[in-house]
């Protein structure tokens, strides 16, 4: 340069002056419309939040219906409006999605069936366990690089935005274990569900087609309550049987949180019905012994139900953190003929890091199924029917 100032022509500044007002015009429209979508979204959300106020503050009988169905209403419109800002301030403002299913609802949404899929080792699942790094939310999995699966078995996984599931099975002082690993987004994804949606039904299915009737991701065969007439029995967040004497409970409140009743420590109902109410509690388990309780072997000498000293095929569920668990069976199959006692299988749970953990039905009612498909090898290789499962399931609305 001679140290003259260059010169533009001027139709190639104004060219740029066009382009540069054209990106900024084509930003402000962006951001205008984001901002009118949430000012919809906001005025949607006052005009329920006063209708609401009129009727819970009117006095009148219906005040008593529409306290009962607000929370499912609320809980309902809070998902919307926190989901339809996320998607308003896409790449403005980061708003994490929220999936939550109704309690009322009996079929959860159907899974993807393309998220599902089996690998042969660890290696294959860095890339899915990286993608669910935010699901996890920095809890780690039990599963790991040190992970030994049993020689010639496959891991069977999904995942999603709401759920995320792991399933192998690893050969443990002779027996083979099948462990099922879940990190859910939110608790109402951690069910229940009775023969027919309905306590006391005499009817009695399969693991698998219950798992199938309310699309889990991943089930297990519960208590199987219809069998005895002990424990204590909560479902729907109603206590349907009360003999706490003999058996430990296992009570579930609404955040997925593991709450264990000792056998003989709740003796009165209207004791067990103020619990329920103030701990909102779901849904119960009624099985046992409790197997480990603040990552501490607390498995007894002797129990009313199980034959918990004797080698048997076992089932039992932990709790690994918050909303993760892990679904347990302990079998025969092929070369490892060996079982579990109740004290061994606590053993194991507590060698693992499990924080708590309950034992349920074993024998040939202990099942494990993955997506409608049995995973785990059952007792005299048929399913058993029974009244009962635990299930996980996606969230995303179908």
């Amino acid at each position: 340069m001679d140290g003259r100032r260059r010169r533009f022509p001027l139709c190639h500044t104004l060219g740029q002056y066009r382009l540069l007002r054209k990106a900024a015009a084509n930003d402000m429209t962006k951001l205008s419309k984001c901002i009118s979508t949430l000012c919809i979204v906001i005025s949607i959300f006052l005009v329920v939040l006063l209708l609401l106020t009129f009727l819970i503050g009117s006095g009148s009988d219906d005040v008593y219906i529409f306290e009962d169905t607000n929370p499912s209403i609320m809980s309902k419109f809070e998902m919307f409006v926190n989901n339809s800002s996320a998607e308003a301030l896409d790449g403005i403002i980061p708003i994490k999605k929220v999936y939550r299913l109704s309690e009322n609802t009996v079929v959860a949404p159907e899974p993807n069936q393309e998220l599902f899929g089996v690998a042969g080792s660890f290696a294959e699942l860095e890339s899915l366990l990286s993608d669910a790094s935010e699901l996890l939310d920095g809890q780690s999995t039990l599963f790991s690089t040190e992970t030994e699966i049993m020689p010639g078995s496959k891991i069977n996984y999904y995942l999603d935005e709401t759920i995320l599931s792991i399933t192998w099975k690893q050969a443990i002082n002779g027996a083979c274990y099948t462990f099922s690993e879940v990190k859910i987004a939110d608790a109402s994804q951690f069910r229940r569900y009775m023969a027919d949606n309905t306590f006391g039904s005499s009817v009695q299915y399969r693991t698998s087609d219950m798992a199938a009737t309310v699309n889990a991701v991943v089930a297990m065969s519960g208590d199987f309550y219809k069998f005895r007439d002990c424990g204590i029995v909560v479902y729907q967040r109603q206590l349907h049987r009360f003999f706490g004497k003999d058996m430990d409970s296992l009570f579930i409140d609404s955040k997925g949180d593991f709450h264990f009743i000792p056998r003989s420590t709740m003796m009165d109902k209207s004791v067990a019905e103020n619990y329920i109410k103030e701990n909102d509690i779901l849904f119960s388990l009624a099985f046992g012994p409790i197997l480990v309780d603040n990552g501490v072997n607390v498995a007894p000498n002797s129990y009313i139900v199980g034959e918990i000293n004797d080698l048997y095929s076992r089932a039992a569920i932990a709790q690994l953190g918050d909303k993760h668990y892990l679904l347990v069976t302990v079998n025969f199959e092929g070369n490892y003929v060996a079982a579990a006692t109740v004290k061994s299988l606590a053993s194991v749970l507590e060698a693992m890091g499990c924080d708590k953990a309950y034992a349920l039905d074993g024998g040939q009612t202990g099942t494990i199924v993955v997506n409608d498909t049995v995973i785990n090898s059952v007792d005299f290789g048929y399913q058993r029917q029974i009244s009962d499962i635990i299930y996980f399931a996606s969230a995303l609305p179908d």
